[in-house]
């Protein structure tokens, strides 16, 4: 091994403490640490990781490995893998105010979150997404959708075609859906969108349904929208429920026999899917009492205004007439268990929990989500894998995004413990690295210290 001792600064990480010196330039070495490269289920052992200017420029045994001029070089008895990805993230709106906007943007990345796709975008954002990719703010890669389209938005065909263009236009990365869209209208919507070559995600509408959405080529379903109206046959007679219901109304109806066939259809049209399911089971579970959801970690960051509000949104809800807790538990045993054969079919799964939502912080929720994909029957790794190689596929970045290798991005993300044994990782981070410069947990503290202070 090389060392250039007159032009080496080291760090050495002893389990909570990290005292390197951030940068966003120049060259970093994770030296002599276990690392999940995400090629296979395993942890390499000593290994050395080097990023310069943002990219992984070498990756191997830490006894081969030649230290370049200047770098700063990081070690521990810690474990290094990709940053994860919030594929159904929410970004405040303007209004909200700037510092609100970028203190979510903090969250985030505090909990290893180094990509994040809006769901919800407006021109602000597009803002940030520079900002961030300048290294000009503390945030993760952002990618974002445009105002939504839904029955408000889209009047007609000619509105529709003119809304996608204008998105195209602004330079937004995907449109975003929401119920209301009428099947003429979304026909208009999804032709101009294919024509362009931009990507449509978010929810199915009433009358537009799964197989008109997979027909389509719909980048992802969120929310597992629309599946337990397939398995219930799509009853014509049926007035759409509110939004966040997700079929819970047909949750007895449902033919569970038909989930792998509408698995490989999703498969076959190449369609992913964002399951957030710690969202629904935050709503129906009755296990997740309020009182114990305000306590969960990341809450002490959220405004108490947010807190009463999804305290209010949960109590009203389960109090309501349609409410009942053994149909609440059959309809989320039975996401899960559309998530499993999705995946065991191979249509592909993607990390969202729908943050900052119903008891949801925004980087916080991601592990409570993961959770629930080993619930639902994959292995820590799989479920690792939504987060990180599963979007490297969705972005079309195979060859740079969602594993450690050679000319990969260096979004990465540092673990006191092994995420293949433990998967509630929330509170054993110990730094972050996103476009290149590494934080570590003395500054995501006093990040993170700053957003408490703020959060009213």
């Amino acid at each position: 091994m090389k060392y250039l001792a007159a032009f080496i600064s080291t760090v050495f990480i002893f389990l909570l403490t990290v005292t390197v010196q951030a940068q966003h330039q120049g060259v970093t070495v994770f030296h002599n640490m276990n690392v999940l490269t995400m090629h296979a289920d395993e942890i390499n052992r000593s290994y050395t990781v080097i990023v310069e200017n943002g990219y992984i420029t070498w990756v191997g045994p830490a006894a081969q490995a030649e230290f370049p001029e200047g770098a700063t070089v990081v070690e521990g008895d810690v474990y290094l893998m990709p940053g994860l990805a919030e594929m159904h993230a929410h970004i405040p709106p303007q209004n909200q105010g700037e510092q609100r906007m970028k203190d979510t943007l903090v969250l985030y990345l505090s909990q290893g979150i180094t990509t994040i796709r809006g769901m919800l975008g407006q021109p602000a954002h597009l803002e940030l997404r520079e900002q961030a990719a300048k290294g000009e703010i503390l945030s993760p890669r952002i990618f974002t959708s445009g105002p939504s389209f839904n029955a408000n938005s889209i009047q007609s065909e000619d509105q529709a075609r003119q809304m996608v263009r204008d998105q195209v236009d602004a330079g937004y990365d995907l449109l975003k859906f929401h119920p209301g869209i009428q099947p003429q209208y979304f026909d208009a919507i999804t032709q101009e969108a294919n024509e362009f070559g931009i990507e449509f995600s978010g929810h199915i509408s009433h009358r537009v349904g799964l197989l008109r959405s997979l027909n389509a080529g719909k980048g992802s379903i969120d929310h597992l929208d629309r599946y337990l109206e397939f398995l219930s046959g799509d009853p014509d007679d049926r007035e759409d429920p509110p939004i966040i219901y997700f079929g819970y109304d047909l949750t007895f109806d449902a033919d569970e026999s038909r989930i792998p066939e509408a698995a490989i259809m999703t498969r076959d049209a190449g369609v992913w899917n964002v399951p957030t399911n710690t969202l629904l089971e935050n709503i129906f579970n009755p296990d997740n009492d309020t009182d114990t959801m305000r306590n969960w970690p990341g809450m002490e960051f959220m405004p108490d205004a947010t807190l009463d509000g999804w305290t209010n949104f949960v109590n009203n809800l389960r109090s309501n007439e349609i409410y009942n807790e053994e149909q609440a538990r059959e309809f989320l045993r039975l996401r899960l268990e559309i998530t499993r054969i999705l995946h065991d079919e191979g249509a592909g799964l993607m990390l969202g929990a729908d943050a900052p939502q119903i008891f949801n912080p925004p980087g916080f929720s991601i592990y409570r989500e993961l959770e629930l994909k080993t619930r639902a029957g994959l292995s820590n790794f799989e479920a690792l894998k939504t987060g990180t190689v599963n979007v490297g596929h969705y972005l079309g970045e195979t060859d740079k995004t969602g594993k450690i290798d050679v000319g990969y991005r260096a979004d990465l993300v540092l673990f006191r413990v092994n995420p293949l044994d433990e998967i509630m990782l929330s509170n054993e981070i110990e730094g972050v690295m996103s476009y290149g410069r590494l934080v570590d947990r003395r500054e995501l503290d006093e990040l993170l210290e700053g957003v408490k202070s703020r959060r009213n």
